[in-house]
């Protein structure tokens, strides 16, 4: 019973995590607008938590096999915790800087660790596919309730007179106890025995297939970088809604995601992987450009949702396809390098959107984006549409 109890309880950690993250994807940006940091430096506190990932990917992904899980994963949390706690007393610049760093830090460290020390837990392969299948369904739960909880200081201003950015910080104090829940739910979990490690290196030898991918993921994540982070500061400034107003929108659009990546998948399996992506992604281009020429938030809101769905709902049929191009034993090495390579130019458009909008306005990283959203598109159908047509199912 003692597996199958630790791996419930790391499936049950997916919901204080995933709690915190519904509501910075909400409060963070706002709340440094209403600080008021000019546009760079609000891209250079947006660009540290990526920034970090991309850092502590590989090195973190190391450490969990040394060391073992349970302590990076735990070490993780008290990291997040701290930048929580950090949110909630500082005020500065250098102070937010170093907060978000060090949540992208703690991360890496969870993130490194965790999928691997869930799959340690599962006796056999239908536990496994029921574990992860309960984590994300949690993670899901999780995101849309954080997502809505961020209106919180709406609802204490209007009926306590709270000031916004107090409601906000009471946000970051409540995260902060999430991480540490987190952190109590591993505790009693028991570390698995690893086999002993001979040198750390990376096992790569498909390095057509993987700069292929890797150059398909610095454009999405180039893109992505411009507006994802900003999506709720855009919706804020530009419309003058409420966070509770940005958080219902961010939940409604966690929940649909789960209904488009099913029909990803029925379409998948009848046009390919890669043809699936290019129309989803293609389709959502438009719906990104339609968002910034949108008149008023509604409007604005749906292309939202149907760009978020439309970007979103191939990528589980895609990373399967291309996982199986690769060979069994450098899957995770090629992991671990595609992440660093997405969150490194991630950051790097999360801060180049500051330097855009001061120079022409904040509609530019739509626009921006959205090129190269189509350039990623293109790249992907030229270099995998033949492979797609040889490949008859993943490598064993």
């Amino acid at each position: 019973m003692r597996p199958k109890r630790d791996a419930w309880l790391l499936v049950a950690m997916s919901l204080p995590v995933s709690l915190s993250v519904g509501i910075r994807s909400v409060v963070l940006m706002p709340y440094l607008e209403e600080l008021g940091f000019p546009k760079a430096q609000l891209g250079l506190i947006s660009m540290a938590s990526p920034l970090a990932m991309a850092l502590f990917n590989i090195p973190m992904g190391f450490l969990a096999d040394v060391k073992g899980r349970k302590v990076l994963v735990m070490a993780g949390r008290l990291v997040i915790a701290i930048s929580d706690v950090l949110f909630f007393l500082l005020m500065d610049f250098y102070g937010l800087l170093l907060a978000n760093f060090l949540g992208g830090l703690g991360a890496s460290m969870t993130s490194s660790a965790r999928s691997a020390f869930l799959a340690d837990k599962a006796p056999d392969e239908a536990w496994r596919r029921k574990l992860f299948t309960a984590s994300y369904a949690l993670f899901s739960v999780g995101s849309v309730l954080g997502s809505l909880l961020a209106g919180l200081p709406d609802f204490l201003l209007a009926t306590y007179g709270l000031p916004l950015l107090e409601g906000v910080r009471q946000l970051f104090l409540a995260c902060a106890v999430f991480a540490i829940t987190s952190f109590l739910l591993v505790a009693p979990v028991e570390e698995p025995k690893l086999r002993q490690v001979e040198g750390l290196r990376l096992t790569i030898r498909s390095w057509d297939v993987v700069w292929s991918y890797a150059l398909f993921e610095v454009l999405l994540g180039l893109g992505g970088g411009l507006v994802i982070p900003w999506f709720s500061w855009y919706f804020y400034v530009r419309f003058g809604v409420l966070l509770s107003d940005i958080g219902f929108l961010f939940a409604a659009t966690q929940g649909l995601l789960a209904i488009g990546n099913l029909m990803a998948s029925k379409a998948a399996s009848r046009l390919g992987s890669v043809k699936t992506a290019v129309a989803c992604q293609l389709a959502s281009v438009g719906t990104l450009l339609a968002i910034p020429l949108s008149p008023d938030f509604i409007m604005a809101s749906c292309f939202y949702v149907a760009r978020a769905v439309l970007m979103n709902m191939a990528w589980p049929a895609l990373r399967a396809f291309y996982m199986g191009l690769l060979e069994p034993e450098e899957r995770a090495s090629v992991s671990a390098v595609q992440n660093t390579v997405f969150w490194g130019s991630r950051s790097l458009g999360s801060y180049g959107a500051g330097p855009l909008m001061e120079v022409f306005s904040i509609d530019m990283p739509f626009f921006t984006c959205a090129a190269l959203y189509a350039l990623a598109t293109l790249w992907l159908f030229t270099s995998f549409r033949a492979r797609e047509a040889s490949e008859h199912g993943p490598r064993a």
